[in-house]
């Protein structure tokens, strides 16, 4: 029950798939302008997509809900620490992690890693930031595929694994 979702988006890539080769060999009388065309724009996005990945500015690009072609997952946790030792015991985690960190902003409490390219996925982007409110420290998680329709689950597993890290470095 668990892979349902993962092996369902699988056979729908497989089958839209074979309908557009299909219509491109039946329809397209054996001229392929129009699967060329599409290819080579997929081919540049998708290009585009991975040379802009390890810049920070392009955040809002990555995490914009119109992005329908970036899978993002977000989420917030909440911890009894000061956002100062937070953040740099986060820093510690992700040093200390398969992520490699890009960018660490200690003025706004920010940091911007990324994970390595997988079978899984092209890699994604994690942007953490903290917030203070009522005496707690609260992180914003944001983790977001690269030039992927569909996470394969990495965006969690990403979460889980540096949440996982976070609490085993904070047991005495």
């Amino acid at each position: 029950m668990k892979y349902t979702k993962h092996i369902l988006v699988a056979i729908a890539i497989l089958l839209f798939s074979f309908l557009f080769s299909f219509y491109a060999r039946t329809y397209n009388n054996g001229s392929n302008s129009i699967a060329l065309i599409l290819a080579i724009c997929l081919f540049t996005f998708f290009i585009f997509n991975l040379v802009i990945r390890k810049i920070a500015w392009f955040k809002p690009y990555f995490t914009s809900k119109y992005n329908f072609l970036a899978t993002k997952f977000r989420t917030k946790i909440e911890f009894d620490i000061p956002k100062e030792l937070m953040f740099k015991k986060v820093i510690e985690v992700i040093e200390n992690s398969k992520f490699k960190i890009q960018l660490v902003n200690e003025d706004k409490f920010e940091i911007f890693a990324i994970s390595p390219v997988s079978f899984k996925s092209w890699g994604e982007n994690i942007y953490i930031d903290f917030q203070e409110d009522d005496g707690k420290t609260i992180m914003n998680f944001c983790s977001a595929t690269i030039s992927q329709i569909y996470s394969w689950g990495k965006n969690e597993q990403n979460y889980d694994q540096l949440v996982q890290s976070i609490e085993e470095s904070l047991i005495i």
